[in-house]
């Protein structure tokens, strides 16, 4: 539970030792209160304003740095910049999370003036890092200011509560949910997000043939079509946010989906629409030894037990749980389905037991979800489309 986002919904005006104490007082068991950017010192934002090849070492590049006041002199073998780069810099003096004290350095003859850090070296576990940036130095998304404090532009100035919520209380594994219980507890009141589509364009069955539910075990299929896909990073923000809250990154479409399902609680599914044969879902329980490989990479063999997610001719992904990696979304995904579900907590508590498979979703509905959420976070997650510019 990230404090600044759980500030957005209710207004926070005690420490977070007092949130975390009066949150347990009404039920909420608290694991840990962590600081993002302890152990962190003197890392601040600079521009790369020259780069080139170190005069003795093949592997090496000198960067003329620009730190605001100074322009500083540093040896990197990162090989992902290029000049005009934002990034973080540790100068001479700084401390890092990892245990590190930077001073000055000579490199075969270069003496390097500070350090340009990566996400690793900021604190970041590897769980949440994206993999595209786990071996390289952080590049910023756009121009902060000059040799002001990194660790707030990357939202590492703030607390985030740990918590261990029992089963009986899946409208807290949420931190609108948590907004919620944190309103009720200091008298607070409740600010709901104004969620609307501003440019909703188009009949969603130009685009799809339907969706049929042939399951008892299914009791909601909200959805949508979002045209003209850009797939990309995210922007800084919701890749900071999520990372904060335990979750990595991957691109723009799945970043929001995971975004609005950390928000309401709603796990939310995203289908490249033009993988799906017929251009139809079809909600069904497996037939005996039905095969659908997964997201992981890994083939399951399904029963009758399973409640999936088909097209007209093959499983695209296990209900609740986790997609098929036939209809994941690419870099090349141009048109995307949008699901917000709800199905038998039962039914997605055994399938997911059997498969020894726990996802964010799993953990979710197994525990049972108000089937009104549905539509509120599939429009939610339009709305976020829409203001990224990800898609119409």
């Amino acid at each position: 539970l990230p404090i600044k986002w759980l500030s957005k919904y209710v207004d926070i005006d005690v420490t977070s030792k007092e949130l975390a104490d009066g949150l347990t007082y009404s039920g909420s068991h608290v694991e840990s209160i962590n600081r993002l950017d302890k152990g962190i010192e003197k890392v601040v934002v600079g521009r790369i304003d020259k780069l080139e090849k170190h005069p003795h070492a093949d592997k090496l590049l000198v960067c003329e740095v620009n730190v605001g006041k100074e322009l500083l002199t540093i040896v990197t073998g990162a090989t992902n910049l290029k000049e005009g780069d934002y990034v973080p810099v540790a100068l001479i003096g700084a401390k890092l999370p990892i245990g590190l004290d930077i001073g000055e350095t000579n490199f075969r003859g270069v003496d390097s003036q500070g350090m340009l850090c990566s996400l690793r070296e900021l604190g970041y576990g590897d769980n949440v890092i994206p993999k595209e940036v786990r071996d390289g130095i952080f590049v910023f998304d756009k121009e902060y200011p000059l040799g002001e404090d990194a660790s707030y532009f990357l939202d590492l100035d703030e607390d985030v509560i740990e918590f261990e919520i029992t089963p009986n209380r899946p409208d807290c594994l949420s931190i609108f949910g948590m907004a919620r219980e944190t309103a009720a507890t200091f008298k607070k009141t409740l600010k709901h997000p104004e969620i609307k589509v501003k440019n909703e364009v188009d009949d969603i069955f130009e685009y799809t043939n339907g969706i049929q539910v042939e399951t008892p075990n299914c009791y909601r299929y909200y959805s949508r079509v979002i045209k003209d896909v850009k797939i990309a990073p995210s922007p800084m923000w919701l890749q900071t946010t999520l990372m904060n809250a335990g979750v990595r990154p991957i691109n723009n479409v799945v970043d929001v989906t995971n975004y609005v399902m950390l928000e309401f609680g709603e796990p939310l599914h995203a289908f490249d629409l033009d993988m799906l044969n017929g251009r139809k879902i079809i909600v069904r329980q497996a037939y005996d030894n039905e095969k659908l490989t997964t997201l992981d990479g890994i083939e399951r063999i399904l029963s009758t037990d399973d409640i999936i997610i088909a097209d007209d001719q093959m499983p695209i992904g296990i209900a609740g749980i986790m997609g098929g990696l036939h209809s994941e979304i690419t870099p090349e995904t141009k048109t995307v389905l949008l699901e917000g579900a709800n199905f038998s907590s039962k039914h997605v508590r055994l399938t997911s037991k059997k498969f020894a498979l726990r996802t964010e979703a799993s953990t979710r509905f197994e525990k049972g979800i108000d089937p009104y959420l549905c539509n509120v976070a599939v429009e939610r997650v339009c709305q976020l489309i829409e203001e990224i510019g990800a898609g119409t």
